[in-house]
């Protein structure tokens, strides 16, 4: 199976995948989890760190240079 990075586009297997919480449990710890997750990237997972999906999209659009672009190898 093929998966698909939803910040950045990468297509690969599931290995180069990491769990991310959507916000993070640091930011909101009653969430239930299940509604909390998605499989993203290990290096957007890294670089996302501990900002929300909303943060980290619009830090992704204003630093396009600095932005992840695949797993972490």
């Amino acid at each position: 199976m093929i998966y698909k990075c939803k910040f950045c586009g990468y297509n690969g297997k599931r290995s180069d995948f990491e769990i991310d919480h959507r916000i993070p449990i640091s930011r909101n710890p009653f969430l239930p989890p299940i509604t909390n997750i998605d499989l993203i990237c290990s290096g957007c997972n890294r670089q996302k760190g501990n900002k929300t999906e909303f943060e980290y999209r619009f830090w992704r659009l204003i630093n396009p240079f600095l932005a992840n672009y695949g797993p972490i190898k």
